[in-house]
């Protein structure tokens, strides 16, 4: 009896032991555990609202940025109205990139052939060797470009900003660019062979060397520009004006027809004049 008794005391006493063991040190860390676990939950939830929210935010400024940018690059631009938008991905020949802003686009000595890039915005872009034939560039912005060495033959260019440009070596035979604006462009050597230049101004450039031959340039404007040495054989330069513009050097108007142009102060000197319609045709 007296070891079953003691056995009974014992068994109370460990009870006891474990219960308190049990309430100073397991409870508090399971409570712990619990508030800690709450918090986790609260600050993921916190957490994920606030990321929400960035995420909004972010998606709301590319959207108002976007329209901003879309709407700060729509405006006159020298008379033409430009209404760009933001495009991705990687212009391929004969692609639609029409009305985008293509300014920071690497496009030197790639093949874009009748790619559509009317409405475009390529101001300042650096279009090196650049294959363009048979591209629509109608309306685009050039203006300020480095079009050295491209192909723009057959391309059509009615209502493109053009000024401001280097066009050395390019090729722009027969090329559309009637009336546009060539105000303070280069083009040295540059190829017109064939090209519709009707009223285009090319006044005060520099057109050194260049190939005019069979190009129509009916009422284009040649007024101070530097002719020197350009290839006018079998144009149309009727009712065109070359005031005071310089076409000596060995330029040659042969087979030119220059009816009802205008040619004072027009420098000939060692240029080939067979061409007919004007007086200073021989």
């Amino acid at each position: 009896m007296l070891f079953i008794k003691i056995t009974i005391h014992y068994f109370k006493f460990m009870i006891s032991i474990c219960t308190k063991l049990v309430h100073s040190l397991i409870v508090p860390w399971i409570l712990n555990h619990v508030n800690a676990t709450n918090k986790i939950q609260k600050m993921i939830k916190k957490n994920s609202v606030l990321l929400l929210g960035t995420i909004s935010i972010l998606l709301l400024s590319i959207s108002i940025s976007s329209a901003y940018a879309t709407n700060s690059m729509s405006g006159s631009t020298n008379g033409m109205t430009h209404a760009t938008k933001i495009c991705f991905g990687k212009p391929t020949p004969g692609s639609d990139w029409s009305n985008c802003d293509m300014r920071y686009i690497q496009l030197s000595n790639v093949n874009l052939s009748g790619i559509n890039l009317s409405g475009a915005n390529l101001q300042g872009m650096r279009l090196y060797n650049t294959n363009l034939s048979g591209a629509n560039l109608s309306g685009a912005n050039l203006q300020y470009a480095n079009l050295n060495f491209v192909n723009l033959s057959n391309a059509n260019l009615v209502g493109a900003n053009l000024q401001h440009i280097d066009f050395y070596y390019a090729n722009l035979s027969y090329a559309n660019m009637q009336n546009v604006n060539f105000h303070g462009s280069r083009f040295p050597t540059a190829n017109f062979q064939g090209a519709n230049l009707v009223g285009a101004d090319f006044s005060g450039t520099d057109t050194e060397l260049c190939n005019f031959q069979n190009a129509m340039l009916s009422k284009s404007n040649f007024n101070q520009a530097n002719m020197f040495g350009d290839n006018f054989s079998g144009a149309d330069l009727t009712n065109a004006s070359l005031v005071n513009g310089n076409f000596g050097g060995g330029g040659s108007m042969a087979g030119a027809n220059l009816k009802g142009a205008n040619v004072g102060g027009l420098n000939t000197a060692g240029a080939d004049l067979s061409c007919t319609g004007n007086s200073i045709c021989r």
